[in-house]
């Protein structure tokens, strides 16, 4: 995932505790991964964060539910007395 924030000058600094087992567990991921433990926390941390903060954002739908909102976009139905007088005044 390479965006801007990989060109930024990191000059933050984040500081975590955690327990042996779990610093064992992300060590293995890392190595695993073939990055560094630090490059490793990062980025599962910077992807769920991303998830986090656009899931509001966005609406999903069944592709159904997609096929039936194209539709009425598509062919919207007749306007109501209601907004044709109000789009008259």
């Amino acid at each position: 995932m390479a965006g801007v924030a990989d060109r930024a000058p990191k000059d933050q600094r984040l500081n975590l505790r955690v327990d042996a087992e779990t610093r064992d567990l992300l060590e293995r991921a890392a190595a695993l991964n073939g990055t560094r433990l630090s490059e490793f926390i990062l980025g599962v941390a910077r992807e769920r964060a991303e998830r986090t903060v656009e899931l509001p954002t966005r609406t999903r739908v069944s592709p159904q539910e997609f096929c039936r909102i194209l539709d009425m976009i598509e062919h919207p139905p007749d306007p109501t007395d209601y907004l044709t007088e109000a789009m008259a005044e």
